[in-house]
């Protein structure tokens, strides 16, 4: 169960609290990432960073802004 919720983003803690551990650790213990997470969570943070790095006026609020 704590596998499938965190590879379905659920966060650590939640997970922690439906499981009634007091200790993080111990919630850590029951769950592995999967291969598809892990490459969902890159491709998400590329996303971003990508954007941060686009010149002005090429993203969609410097557009909507000029616009």
């Amino acid at each position: 169960m704590a596998t499938q919720l965190l590879n379905a983003d659920a966060a650590l803690v939640t997970i922690q609290d439906l499981l009634g551990h007091s200790k993080i650790t111990t919630t850590q213990c029951y769950c592995r990432v999967s291969n598809l997470k892990v490459q969902r969570d890159y491709y998400k943070a590329i996303d971003i960073v990508l954007q941060r790095t686009l010149p002005i006026g090429e993203n969609a609020f410097e557009t909507v802004k000029r616009g």
